[in-house]
């Protein structure tokens, strides 16, 4: 066993961590790093980076779809192999290229899992080397939760589902979050019979429903089976190979392969955080205003962290570049964030940021509802495009909602609108290239 010292450890190499870490080896402290699995963490290795990439090729089609018999004839399929590897390529770089970086930063790596031995010390890996540290920071993100129904161990989850070498004939999804509505969309596109399973009666729910229930209809018009207030009661394997799974209502079906994507619990139960003096829970670490679990010199960020924000890579980068400062003694102000947009890559896209419509409405806002379909950025692809704004008594832009096939474009104009405090007539003062979706910009309010 060999004992280290540092400044700083970082538990978690995805992209909050990394954000700490190199945050604060930039302002002088010697950081170091810890990860028990992939370097980068699982966005750009089995999470959003490659989930966006095989979703490029649904868009195609999509967008292929619109303009049949509008000056395109015939469509095309996808390559599921072919669209494999070429994700993989992408993927197959993302280690590489963080421990890279990590390296001509200077910042220490530790490759095994870290565990809390007393308050400011943990050991790693099978060798139990110590590390201890005046300050740590733990972004080890989060997890599928495990479902516990007869049979759950069949269900498989978004690791797994990223790498199919083949495409099931028919596929089932556990959850309409994010991860479900997106990967079904994917399979759908693939040629795969495609049902979505919820507990509730609709999906995204932290979302504009006006919206997604328009999205929801454009899924079942593509095929996708939904069953709405409903729970997997068991999964039972066929002689086969198949799935039988049987719902809590009776309803019963055969499917290939399932995947659990009804929610995420925190990576923090083997961290003997108990050893440390930290609080945890099942979804989350709890936090303070400054990020501090109640070890105060032990920061929680990210997925992991139980700040009040959406769990995002863009609040997780802010998050770790905030604890280095804190840390640094650069700020002792609280946390703030600016307007956090999120979006769902469905058939459609959705997006929003700020204020719900739901909220501006019962605050009084004005609350405008604009069909873009026929403007030109939107009419030239076919594209069944609506907005929805929320304006405060002095005609700031507080909230926006957007359905559209480039819906993650154009939430950006509204992020900088509500970041900047911007009137109509400070955005009308802007002028964008033509025909864009900037250009429209001041009509969608």
């Amino acid at each position: 066993m060999t004992k280290y010292e540092f400044d700083l450890g970082v538990i978690g190499a995805g992209p909050a961590g990394l954000a700490a870490a190199y945050a604060a080896q930039a302002l002088g402290k010697q950081v170091a790093i810890f990860e028990d699995y992939l370097w980068g963490g699982t966005c750009p290795n089995y999470g959003c980076d490659p989930k966006k990439i095989l979703l490029a090729a649904v868009e195609g089609i999509h967008r292929q779809s619109a303009l049949q018999n509008l000056g395109l004839r015939g469509l095309l399929t996808i390559d599921w192999s072919a669209l494999m590897a070429h994700k993989q390529r992408y993927v197959d770089a993302v280690e590489p290229r963080k421990i890279r970086g990590l390296d001509e930063a200077g910042i220490t790596r530790f490759c095994g899992r870290a565990a809390f031995v007393n308050a400011d010390t943990v050991s790693v890996g099978e060798t139990g080397d110590q590390i201890k540290a005046r300050d740590w920071v733990i972004a080890t993100g989060q997890r599928p939760k495990t479902l516990t129904f007869p049979g759950a161990e069949l269900a498989e989850d978004s690791e797994a589902f990223l790498n199919l070498p083949v495409m099931p004939e028919d596929v089932t999804f556990i959850g309409a979050g994010y991860i479900g509505m997106e990967f079904a969309n994917i399979t759908q596109a693939a040629g795969a019979h495609t049902r979505i399973v919820t507990a509730g009666p609709t999906a995204l729910r932290s979302f504009d429903q006006t919206l997604v229930r328009q999205l929801i209809t454009d899924m079942q018009e593509t095929g996708i089976d939904w069953y709405f207030n409903a729970t997997v009661q068991q999964i039972m394997q066929t002689p086969s190979g198949r799935l039988t799974v049987t719902l809590t209502d009776g309803t019963q079906f055969e499917t290939e392969r399932v995947f659990a994507t009804a929610g995420r619990v925190a990576n923090a139960d083997q961290l003997q955080l108990e050893n440390a003096g930290v609080v945890w829970e099942t979804t989350e670490i709890p936090v303070d205003d400054h990020l501090r679990t109640s070890n105060p010199h032990i920061y929680a960020i990210g997925d992991v962290g139980g700040s009040p924000v959406a769990k995002l890579v863009p609040t997780g980068n802010h998050e770790g570049r905030y604890v280095a400062q804190v840390i640094t003694g650069l700020t002792t102000a609280a946390i703030t964030y600016p307007a956090i947009p999120g979006v769902v890559f469905g058939t459609q896209h959705i997006a929003q940021v700020g204020l719900s419509v739901e909220a501006g409405q019962t605050k009084g806002y004005r609350v405008t509802d604009v069909d873009m379909s026929q403007v030109m950025p939107f009419y030239r692809y076919n594209d069944t495009a609506r907005v929805r704004t929320v304006l405060d008594d002095d005609g700031y832009i507080v909230g926006a909602s957007v359905i559209a096939a480039e819906a993650e474009e154009v939430i950006n104009y509204f992020v900088t609108a509500i970041n900047e405090r911007r009137t109509l007539a400070e955005t009308q003062a802007n002028l964008y290239a033509y025909p864009s979706l900037g250009s429209e910009f001041a009509t969608f309010y």
